[in-house]
């Protein structure tokens, strides 16, 4: 009896435990491994079971289990992670970022998401890459390193602006430049400076330091640049800064020290040369022209001779340009507690122009905090203050431009006279140059100096469990003042009669943004369903206002200030403004992290458009579908991630027109000597924003657990509304008004490929990106507008379409170009130019190879551009192969020539694309397909050689970390192009004329030493 007792008691006991343990309260707390905060809204269930749970804006949760099941913590953007319950009663979790995503939680417009969540196409770029190119601007550290991302520079002038276009030119006369948001706030990004300096423009985005940037992301179809509506068609550049996290306090300094050099120098004759070819110029018109100059025709009477030993010869290359110097030096400081993180850093930067004269510097310092204030808000802010001072010549189409005065400079005249004086070009022999380059380098005073403050202050609340309430308030101010002076001694002053004059102005634009939204997350069903929205209210307004002085009548070059001028010639000050109010949306979606919804919409309502269609709406969708997430898929290992991803949306452009083009505006004349008021521009109150709608495919695929990733994209981009100036009758009083007009489309095709080529204690990682873009005007008012001498616009054809003479070819029997009549008239003039090319590249892109075993690293980047064609226009005045503008009888030609006309017909069966010389402009016409030539080019951007000493060692000197390294930009450069550089266009951001080199500065090599210290 007692033995049953026994044993009942024993079942009973066991029972009584096991429903004990069945219902066991389990509780614990789930933080990042990333800064060690609490994961709100994570994932918890139990293996197996539909029973589950989130964390708390905590991090905390509590769940019933078993002491054998196992809890499963998921989050997006990290690593699942399974722990057994056991016999313990709290379980803590430290949840690891995801690593196939590790690094790859991109910025997208009011968030973050993890790049496999994304369902549009996004690029991205790091910091990393970006602080080790020695430029002076971070949209320079972009070239080549995005895919269906063409970043171009214009001139190799320092601080000046850079072109980017995103899936190719969507305007004409309004922006084709992308948005640039930096930490929240939509900036300012163009040229705001007044002063002429020909062709080329300064950039806004050399205020930002560069070495301040966390991360670049490129928002590049409709559905990722939906979010900022009326201003997305172009794409948008996201761009965060660094910020502090948790922990002891990092100090880290940086700084490099090198030279540069003109990339390629352009070989001109010598003086024998030039004289040579001036006398072969008379004899080959003997032989063709029955004319009879008698031998040395040219160089007698210029009163030369070619033997002479002493003879000058001036290279003024090497008279103008320079190895120069460039620098930069950024000390940071980063920690915080649990609460409070800080990152704080100082800079400079200089960099010395290759050509006397110019110059960039810029002195900055930025300060970024967030405080964990309460355990339900979050405050921050980023300010940043910078100083820019740009010493700037004459350049990029300007007769009046340094470089073009030295491209055929007379080598005959020397820099200086004996009694010290620059020499004059008139007292010489060569028509083309209009001064002495080295007087304008040395002489003119051209400055513009840049103030810039960037801040943003932020608060953010949680509401309740997923949803939180963020405000922010963001200004960008600028101050930027220019002065110039042309020296009395100058051609420019001479032949004006100026005695010297002057030139004083500023700009001053104070633009604020305040924003308001919500965001929410949550998870259901398991944690097999997703969702996160963001709803909110912008508000941004600017104010401009300008003003300017000129004077002429100096008493000497000395004193240079306005005061001593005699008199004032002009004075102005005026202003303007705009504003935008918008709404925006955006909601995701996520099945079982395989199928995946994006839903944008924006309504912005802009000043500068009519009361009409003041109001656009830019809604956005997109869809994904992950395929390595179905089932048939789970028993592979090599395929980690395929996924299929279509969008569509309609964005809009309100840039580049005007803040005034809707209004009726009036100006101010005078009628019997009293003020008055008179129209200039009339009222158009149906203008509105250009529309761009875009659809785009897109494939990304994984395999080895990503170890190599494959990105494709292919898009059609259509933008109709072209805000154009359509032509009205005179009789009305206007000549033009501003209406929506025109379509043009971008077709493309974008490919990334990158991987972990080799482990192990040599590794090699890859990253090669390669885009095709055909572009083409779709409809215009009117059809074939010639644009200038060398470009038109015409509906079939590209945006940069070169309209020009053009030829077949050298005679081998007489050495004359065989020009083509095309109208047949016997003539060869403007009246026979056809469209013969353009600007845009058939593909590019660039590749990039990291390199790394025990302590050293190596860098090789390239970047390559296939296809665009470059109006070499510099060529038509160093290669005249002896052509006069003002006859034969004294001859004065263009100027010298470069080594080319070296290959130049000379005799009968001579085959050569060089025509004979003439003293006549038969084989000569400025604007043909003659100077047309193949910009295609192959370039090693970046070569960078790295020693990290061994942590051990540094570590008892007290550093963290030590790296020293060697570094080369634009080390080497295969093109046919004949000029300086093949990246050149002298009209800077205009896309309509580009692809043409007037004389522009171009780009330079660099090599560099540096150090990174870490504290």
């Amino acid at each position: 009896m007692m033995k049953k007792l026994l044993i009942s008691a024993l079942v009973l006991f066991l029972v009584g435990n096991n429903s004990i343990a069945q219902n066991q309260t389990v509780t614990g707390t789930v933080i990042s491994a990333e800064d060690d905060l609490p994961l709100p809204g994570v994932n918890v269930r139990i293996k197996g079971t539909t029973t589950g749970t989130v964390t708390d804006l905590d991090g905390r949760y509590t769940i019933q289990g078993d002491a054998n099941q196992v809890l499963v913590f998921s989050y997006i953007g990290f690593d699942t992670q399974e722990l057994a319950i056991g016999n313990r009663s709290t379980v803590d979790v430290v949840l690891q970022l995801d690593s196939k995503t590790l690094g790859e939680i991109v910025v997208v417009g009011y968030g973050t998401q993890s790049r496999r969540d994304l369902t549009g196409s996004v690029g991205s770029v790091s910091g990393e890459d970006i602080n080790r190119m020695p430029v002076a601007s971070l949209d320079g550290a972009l070239q080549g390193r995005a895919a269906g991302v063409f970043v171009q520079s214009p001139s190799g002038t320092p601080g000046a602006g850079i072109s980017m276009q995103i899936r190719g030119n969507t305007s004409l006369s309004a922006s084709s430049q992308p948005l640039y948001v930096i930490d929240g706030i939509p900036i300012i990004s163009e040229d705001l400076s007044g002063l002429f300096s020909g062709g080329q423009a300064t950039n806004s985005l050399a205020d930002i330091n560069p070495a301040d940037i966390e991360s670049i992301e490129i928002l590049k179809d409709a559905s990722a640049a939906a979010i900022y509506g009326s201003r997305g068609a172009n794409g948008v550049v996201l761009i965060t800064t660094k910020r502090g996290k948790s922990g002891d306090a990092k100090i880290d300094i940086n700084g490099f020290y090198g030279f540069q050099r003109i990339t390629n120098e352009i070989e001109m004759h010598s003086s024998q040369e030039f004289l040579n070819l001036m006398n072969d110029a008379a004899r080959q018109d003997n032989r063709a022209l029955g004319t009879n100059y008698p031998e040395n025709y040219v160089s007698d009477i210029w009163g030369f001779d070619p033997n002479d030993p002493d003879l000058q010869n001036t290279r003024w290359f090497q008279e103008i340009f320079r190895d120069a110097p460039i620098q930069s030096y950024d000390i940071a400081v980063s920690g915080g507690t649990d609460k409070t993180q800080y990152y704080t850093s100082l800079a400079y930067f200089n960099q010395d122009g290759v050509q006397i004269g110019t110059g960039f510097e810029r002195i900055s310092a930025r300060l970024n905090l967030d405080t964990q204030a309460k355990k339900w808000l979050k405050v921050g802010t980023s300010m940043t203050l910078n100083r820019t001072i740009q010493d700037r010549t004459i350049n990029d189409n300007s007769l009046y431009g340094v470089v073009i005065n030295s491209l055929a400079g007379d080598p005959l005249m020397p820099v200086r006279e004996d009694d010290g004086s620059y020499a004059d070009p008139f007292d010489y022999f060569g028509w083309w140059m209009l001064d002495n380059p080295v007087l304008i380098a040395e002489n003119y005073y051209r400055f513009t100096r840049t103030v810039r403050a960037l801040a943003n202050t932020y608060a953010e609340a949680t509401l309740a469990k997923g949803l939180t309430l963020r405000s922010t308030m963001g200004i960008d101010y600028t101050y930027l003042e220019d002065e110039a002076y042309t020296p009395i001694i100058s051609r420019e002053s001479v032949n004006g009669n100026f005695n010297g004059f002057g030139n004083y102005g500023n700009t001053q634009d104070f633009t604020w943004i305040a924003e308001n939204y919500l965001s929410y997350t949550n998870s259901f069903g398991d944690g097999l369903h997703s969702i996160n929205g963001v709803l909110g209210t912008s508000y941004q307004a600017s104010q401009r206002d300008f003003s300017s002085i000129s004077a002429q009548g100096f008493p000497s070059d000395q004193f240079t200030k306005l005061s001593v001028a005699a008199r004032v010639t002009a004075a102005s000050t005026s202003g303007t403004n705009w504003g935008i109010a918008s709404y925006f949306f955006r909601g995701n979606y996520n099945y079982a992290d395989k199928l995946l919804a994006t839903f944008t919409v924006r309504a912005d309502g802009s000043s500068r458009f009519g009361e009409n269609f003041r109001f656009g709406v830019f809604p956005s969708g997109s869809l994904a579908y992950r395929i390595s997430e179905e089932s048939f898929m789970k028993d592979q290992n090599v395929v980690s991630d395929l996924k299929l991803r279509a969008s569509y949306g309609v964005v809009g452009n309100q840039d580049g027109i005007g803040n005034f083009a809707s209004r009726g505006l009036y100006g101010v004349s005078a009628y019997r000597l009293a003020p008055t008021l008179v129209p200039t521009q009339l009222t158009n109150s149906n203008l509105t924003w250009e529309s761009t709608r875009q659809l785009n495919v897109g494939l990304d695929f994984g395999v080895l657990n990503d170890r190599i990733t494959l990105t494709a994209d292919a898009f059609v981009k259509t933008t109709d509304d072209l805000l154009l100036n359509r032509l009205i009758p005179g009789i009305s009083g206007f000549k033009f008004v501003t209406e929506n007009i025109g379509s043009v489309e971008n077709r493309g095709l974008e490919l990334a490929i990158r991987g972990a080529i080799l482990t192990g204690p040599f590794e090699w990682s890859s990253a090669f990106n390669i885009s095709w873009i055909r572009n083409k005007v779709l409809a215009l008012e009117v059809d074939e507008q010639i644009l200038n001498d060398s470009h038109i616009l015409a509906v079939g054809h590209p945006i940069g379409t070169f309209f020009l003479i053009d030829h077949e070819g050298v005679d081998p029997e007489t050495g004359d170009m065989r020009w083509v009549d095309l109208n047949e008239d016997g003539a060869i003039n403007s009246a026979d130019r056809r469209i013969v090319g353009n600007a845009q590249p058939d593909f590019f892109g660039g590749w990039d190879n990291n390199f790394r075993y025990k302590g050293f690293d190596l860098n090789v980047f390239f970047q390559f551009t296939v296809g665009n064609q470059i109006f070499n226009h510099s060529r038509a005045s160093y290669e005249n192969l002896g052509w006069s503008r003002i006859g034969t009888g004294f001859p004065l030609p263009d100027g010298n020539n470069h080594r080319l006309a070296d290959n130049r017909w000379m005799n009968p069966g001579d085959v050569t694309d060089i025509p004979r010389a003439s003293l006549t402009n038969r084989n000569w016409r400025e604007y043909s397909s003659r100077w047309l030539e193949d910009g295609s080019f192959l370039r090693l951007r970046m070569l960078t050689l790295g020693y990290n000493f061994n942590p051990a060692v540094i570590d008892r000197i007290g550093l963290r970390s030590l790296r020293l390294f060697a570094q080369a930009q634009n080390l080497l450069t295969f093109t046919r192009y004949t000029g300086f550089d093949p990246e050149v266009s002298q009209n800077a951001r205009d896309p309509r004329v580009a692809g043409s080199d007037f004389g522009t500065f171009p780009q330079t090599r660099s090599i560099s030493l540096g150090f990174n210290i870490g504290l």
